[in-house]
């Protein structure tokens, strides 16, 4: 029965939006902030969750060698923007770019919730 409501709901939807596991798609009257925004005019943002341990630092550019902008605590959500590839940080050269702020924060340490467009 909830398959059936689940079809009437997306009618006209793609087929494949309707094969999501339920835990991808959002609630009804439930915030929506883990999937990506997007306002009219296409993509903006994608919401992460800082993963390490310790303090995670927003770096001035992709590289573990550029001037530390400020840090993230543990379990901090954060938006980001875009990814890009910069220096190597534990066997991941990928870098997100945040949103609303500068900074960069190693994709090594953020789990994002929706992929992220390439810089």
């Amino acid at each position: 029965m909830a398959a059936l409501g689940v079809g009437l709901l997306l009618q006209g939807a793609p087929a494949a939006a309707a094969a999501q596991p339920a835990a991808a798609r959002p609630v009804p009257g439930e915030a929506t902030s883990a999937a990506p925004s997007v306002e009219a005019s296409g993509y903006t943002h994608v919401q992460g969750v800082v993963v390490s341990r310790v303090a995670l630092h927003v770096r001035a550019r992709a590289t573990t060698s550029a001037a530390v902008l400020g840090s993230l605590d543990p379990f901090e959500k954060v938006q980001l923007s875009c990814q890009a590839k910069g220096s190597t940080v534990e066997g991941n050269n990928i870098w997100y770019r945040l949103h609303g702020e500068p900074g960069w924060v190693s994709a090594r340490f953020v789990h994002n919730y929706t992929p992220v467009r390439w810089c």
